[in-house]
């Protein structure tokens, strides 16, 4: 392993690293820099301070400099001005919406011209990859190295696979009315995908061989069979109408969902249908992958897709999530596959309500928001006296490990019924729910003794209720031979048995999977407005639980893992705790039952966070001489991380807004490769064809009035200072 002491070269001002050690599995070599990027890409300001109580911040009050915000161009461009009646004060929380009734004629078909535009997806989303192959094969020509030392697997199929939505990116904020302070609570925004894919690229860079990259254009039904059992029939129908509504809504400068709806946590656009059949497309592909072909199947995957899932009920969007991804996962498992147990492994910093909720409807119970009985796709048999039928397959059990104090069980906001639910602990009555808290820990040494001795609970109760799951069908697959033989012989000898007998039904085969619901606002690195209470994780813990869930599996599910991306909200959490996630989420190629970790404790520091993090921000430009491991690591990842996903490479005040398509082609430099940068001041000069203004007398280039030579440029702040000097010029005339 490389192992450089050396600190950056002083005559490089552009390297600003503070690292002094660090260590990658093999030296990296600077690849070519010519990968330039523009836009403030950016989500929020990561957590620096490790291990920090915070204040209690409420979702009014925002982390990011007003002024700093007001300040920045691109995002000035992307909001526009509106009358100062419809601005949104910092300290509303909500809207006052105008009636939200859903018109009672079917649902508008997304073939009239009208909704064809408005769902025509980004032309920057690159479909095939291309952007990333050609980066990545610039990575291996300049460490020909890697191609000879760097460890592989002898099957392609055991390396493991990472699948993007692209359609994800489609889903975005749009009220344009709103203000800049209030713009910046907006956790839940595309850009978290960009941070993912340098998470992403930080672990290829590691282990070039271990990982496969995939792209899913597949694009689900809403209406499809596994998402109505788990959301109804009338859910989808709504969700879909209310999409395609908020499109003259938003227009209107309406409020597009209803005003009972937590409106500082969901939002929807039309393009909101091509994010959420991105998503139904993407975990599809993810399943067919560790199925479909038994021969050269993979079994471990990781899924990038936003919204997230985990809180959303059968019939209630909430926390961001519209329809519970995981479990509409498991569904098309068991339906296309026969999948017929599946533990969800949680460790989103937030209880998953509503993964738990439609637990207790699979256990046969009525949800907390779940279906009404004449909502249901298929008929699950009455209920008993006391409210419970017969539970049916898949049997799903749901541990989680997160923070009792943060939503849905905000301290201070928590109701009774909300604080039972996220500490329920119970393995009967078809039920098999484990609830775990997370604690304060103040070194690594002390947290891995909660590990040790408490957090790794969640994975010994989804053990039991898999050697359990095993147990029974071995029992009624035993039940089922008897029954057979007796029928066996009734066919023989039939005038022997005073009633007909039939046939008996074998079990369904026992085939168990496992799922992480993969949220990473537990991280160190979050920030705190998200994590308000000063819990957290190491960025280590992910490579560590994970290495163990991929231990469970291979005790239980032949290997088979499924890991779907849930929360996480700033550049830094999303960045470190995938890359740890995909190092634990790997094989092992020696074949040895003893996996050994693979995470390097320095690939989590502060440092490290902050090199990634410098990748989502403004007009990021490469190192010109790195010098030390980090920073030369840095470079590739970013430029690879960067490349994945262009589509979600957005200003950081970026307002869905819909423009009428134009007759003019995308040029496919603009699709595939990086747009040349060009100087702000040029900028100023040009118009929209990058040709030079006849009149330029409203650009801060000026003459200098002493020496027409010379140009001089003022600042925005002059001109707000001169502007002001004016009002109060003409107010004292």
């Amino acid at each position: 392993m490389s192992n450089l002491r050396e600190t950056p070269d002083k005559d490089d001002s552009d390297e600003e690293s503070l690292i002094t050690q660090f260590e990658t599995t093999l030296t990296i070599r600077p690849s070519s820099n010519e990968v330039h990027d523009d836009g403030d890409i950016s989500i929020d300001h990561t957590t620096f301070i490790h291990n920090n109580t915070f204040g209690n911040f409420t979702r009014d009050q925002s982390i990011v400099d007003i002024d700093e915000l007001q300040e920045e161009e691109i995002a000035s461009e992307q909001i526009p001005r509106f009358k100062t009646k419809k601005h949104l004060q910092p300290s509303l929380a909500a809207r006052v919406a105008k009636s939200q009734s859903l018109s009672p004629s079917p649902t508008p078909s997304a073939s009239d011209l009208k909704y064809e535009r408005l769902l025509t997806p980004s032309p920057l989303i690159d479909y095939s990859l291309t952007r990333f192959t050609k980066i990545f094969t610039e990575f291996l020509k300049s460490n020909p190295h890697i191609q000879k030392e760097s460890p592989r697997f002898r099957k392609n199929s055991d390396k493991t696979l990472i699948v993007l939505s692209p359609y994800s990116a489609e889903h975005a904020f749009g009220r344009k009315w709103v203000t800049k302070s209030y713009l910046s609570t907006i956790f839940e925004r595309p850009q978290r995908l960009l941070a993912s894919c340098i998470g992403i690229s930080s672990a290829i860079t590691m282990f070039p061989f271990f990982y496969k990259l995939t792209n899913s254009t597949k694009r689900g039904s809403i209406f499809s069979s596994h998402v109505r059992k788990i959301h109804g029939k009338a859910w989808p129908k709504k969700l879909y109408e209310l999409c395609l509504a908020s499109h003259e809504k938003l227009q209107n400068d309406d409020l597009e969902v209803p005003e009972d709806w937590n409106t500082g946590d969901i939002y929807l656009t039309p393009k909101t249908i091509n994010a959420i059949e991105g998503v139904i497309g993407t975990i599809e592909t993810a399943v067919d992958s560790l199925y479909m072909d038994r021969h050269d199947s993979h079994n471990l995957a990781f899924v990038v897709i936003r919204p997230p899932g985990h809180h959303s009920h059968a019939c209630l969007p909430s926390g961001f999530c519209l329809l519970n991804n995981v479990q509409i996962g498991i569904e098309y498992a068991f339906e296309r596959y026969g999948v017929t147990h599946c533990a969800i492994l949680d460790i989103d910093l937030h209880h998953g309500d509503g993964s738990q909720d439609i637990c207790w409807e699979r256990a046969g119970f009525a949800g907390d928001y779940g279906k009404d009985e004449d909502d249901e796709i298929d008929g699950q048999g009455p209920r008993d006296d006391y409210g419970k039928r017969f539970a049916t397959y898949p049997k799903v059990g749901y541990f989680s490990l997160h923070d009792i104090k943060s939503y849905p069980t905000e301290l201070g906001y928590a109701t009774k019924e909300n604080i039972k639910n996220a500490s329920t602990c119970i393995m009967d009555h078809d039920l098999n729910i484990w609830n775990v808290h997370l604690q304060e820990w103040s070194t690594e040494e002390e947290f891995y003794k909660h590990y040790q001795i408490k957090y790794v609970n969640i994975l010994n109760r989804a053990n039991q209720f898999l050697n359990h799951a095993k147990k029974q069908y071995d029992k009624e697959y035993q039940e089922y031979l008897v029954n057979l033989a007796k029928y066996n012989k009734y066919v023989l000898k039939p005038h022997l048995y005073n009633q007909p007998l039939s046939k008996p039904a074998p079990p369904p085969p026992f085939k168990p999977l496992i799922t992480i619901s993969a949220g990473f606002d537990a991280s160190e690195y979050e920030n705190p407005q998200m994590q308000r209470h000063g819990i957290n994780v190491p960025t280590s813990f992910y490579a560590t639980f994970t290495k163990d869930v991929v231990k469970l599996a291979k005790i239980h599910t032949n290997g088979k893992i499924v890991s779907f991306l849930e929360g996480g909200y700033s550049d830094g959490a999303l960045s470190t705790g995938i890359f740890s996630h995909l190092i634990g989420l790997t094989n092992n190629p020696n074949d040895s039952h003893d996996d050994e970790l693979l995470w390097n404790p320095t690939w989590g520091s502060e440092q490290v966070m902050k090199e990634l993090v410098k990748g989502c921000k403004k007009t990021w430009v490469p190192y010109k001489k790195p010098q030390t491991d980090v920073t030369i690591w840095a470079n590739e990842v970013i430029k690879l991380g960067r490349s994945m996903m262009p589509n979600s490479i957005l200003p950081s005040g970026y307002i869905y807004q819909y423009e009428e398509p134009s007759d003019k082609p995308v040029k496919s430099e603009y699709v595939y490769e990086d747009p040349v940068p060009v100087n702000k001041m040029v900028k100023e000069i040009l118009d929209s064809d990058g040709n030079v203004l006849k009149d330029v007398s409203y650009s801060p280039l000026k003459n200098d009035p002493e020496d027409k030579r010379r140009i001089v440029r003022h600042t925005r702040a002059y001109y707000k200072k001169l502007a002001s000097a004016q009002k109060q010029q003409e107010a004292s005339n």
